[in-house]
């Protein structure tokens, strides 16, 4: 029910774009990284992503009106900033139970064309558990519903779906590999924002 009125709003207001479909797999566990730049960004996720999707989500969110029930209904867990191991623990279990994870990498909502600075606990989680990387970009959702606000307005939404990247476990991740992993997300997901 939840998926089918945010895809309804989506639609309504945005007109989603969404290219990559062919690069969603059939089954296994996934670890799904996108660009953050409006509260709609795991709403269209969650509409159009075929799979039920896990993610973590600031606490502070749970108390805006309308976002929190919807967030509480999609089975997202509040987090508060420091409380990173109990984010951890949660999005291990997600992954080691065959599920999907959606990952902000940016850790915010950034006001801007570009990316913000990526933090690496997506690097961590994907080489500890060996788990496939999607990564995702997403345009105009900050047009739809723009920073400091939750009233839509309308607009054009794109979402572009790469390629998975297959990851390797790794026992004990180290710094500089989840730093060169992050880099490459980095890069990569620039890149594809050039072509949306």
């Amino acid at each position: 029910m939840v998926k089918m009125i945010a895809k309804g709003l989506l639609w309504f207001y945005g007109r989603p774009e969404i290219s990559g479909k062919e690069n969603i797999p059939n089954s296994g566990r996934v670890i799904l990284v996108a660009n953050h730049r409006s509260l709609l960004d795991g709403f269209l996720l969650v509409a159009f992503w075929p799979k039920r999707i896990s993610f973590l989500a600031a606490e502070y969110l749970f108390e805006l009106p309308g976002v929190g029930c919807f967030l509480r209904v999609m089975g997202a867990i509040p987090i508060q900033k420091r409380s990173t191991a109990i984010g951890l623990e949660f999005a291990t279990q997600v992954l080691q139970g065959g599920g999907t994870l959606s990952i902000f990498p940016e850790g915010r909502i950034i006001d801007g064309k570009g990316l913000g600075p990526f933090k690496k606990g997506w690097a961590y989680l994907a080489l500890k558990t060996g788990t496939t990387v999607i990564p995702v970009v997403i345009t105009g959702t900050d047009s739809v519903v723009p920073v400091k606000t939750i009233i839509p307005r309308f607009g054009k939404i794109h979402m572009k779906i790469a390629a998975s990247w297959k990851i390797e476990e790794v026992r004990d991740p180290k710094e500089d590999a989840m730093e060169a992993l992050n880099q490459r997300l980095a890069s990569h997901m620039e890149q594809m924002l050039t072509e949306i």
